[in-house]
C-alpha cells in the first residue's frame, strides 16, 4: 500500500485551495489508508464529516470528527469554531455508533 494521500474537494467552488480553506488528513476505521480533504473553514462539522463518510465509502450514521486528543468535535460548530488547524489529523467518528 502506498503513502501516498487522495487529495478530494468537495464541490463548494473554484478548484484549488483558497485563503479560506483547511486542508486535513482523515483516517477511517474500516479504511487502512488515510485521505486529505480540503474544506472551507466555515464548513460545519456535520457537513465535513459527511462528505469525508461518503468518499471512504460509508452511508447512513451520524458522522463527525475525532481530533488527535480523542475529542469528538461538535458537529454543529464551523471547522473553525472547532479548531481544526490546518493540515489537522481527524478520526472519522459515528456519534450515532456504526462507523
Amino acid at each position: 500500500m502506498s503513502d501516498e494521500l487522495v487529495v478530494d474537494q468537495p464541490e463548494t467552488g473554484a478548484g484549488g485551495q483558497e485563503h479560506g480553506d483547511l486542508t486535513v488528513k482523515v483516517h477511517a476505521p474500516r479504511d487502512p489508508e488515510p485521505k486529505r480533504f480540503v474544506f472551507p473553514k466555515t464548513e460545519t462539522v456535520a457537513a465535513s464529516a459527511a462528505h469525508a463518510a461518503k468518499k471512504f465509502g460509508y452511508t447512513g450514521g451520524t458522522p463527525s470528527f475525532q481530533n488527535r486528543h480523542g475529542e469528538v468535535l461538535d458537529r454543529n460548530l464551523t471547522l473553525a469554531a472547532a479548531h481544526v488547524h490546518d493540515h489537522a489529523t481527524l478520526e472519522l467518528v459515528d456519534v450515532g455508533g456504526g462507523v
